[in-house]
């Protein structure tokens, strides 16, 4: 695995832990490039930012975990799991999706995520 690749990994296993997981709105700021785009479609650090805090008032006490990653140079691909515990009279419930993310200059361009808006599934 080649410096870059490695580099890549860690800033994406950071950005899912860190920025979406604990909601660390400087990690997205500082990870995202202004060019960003989310499933082909423009998506600025702001909308990430909001969006990160309406996941965590809509889903409190939120895990997210990174189930596979690999990196290749500038791509990195991995599937990750977000892990939901019941509170009140809400089941605990889980998610999960594959995304390849493109980088340039250790900032991440382009996420394509599979499927785009996964469905939380209730832990039996």
């Amino acid at each position: 695995m080649s410096d870059t690749s490695g580099q890549n990994k860690a800033a994406i296993n950071k950005f899912f832990i860190d920025g979406i997981g604990n909601a660390d709105l400087g990690v997205i700021a500082a990870l995202l490039s202004p060019d960003y785009q989310y499933n082909r479609e423009p998506s600025s650090v702001k909308d990430n930012q909001d969006w990160v805090q309406g996941l965590h008032k809509s889903c409190p006490g939120l895990i997210m975990s990174i189930e596979q990653i690999l990196a290749e140079d500038d791509l990195v691909g991995l599937r990750w799991r977000m892990d939901v515990p019941a509170h009140g009279d809400t089941p605990a419930t889980y998610a999960t999706a594959t995304n390849i993310i493109s980088m340039i200059g250790g900032q991440v361009v382009s996420n394509i995520q599979t499927p785009p808006s996964p469905s939380m599934t209730p832990v039996t």
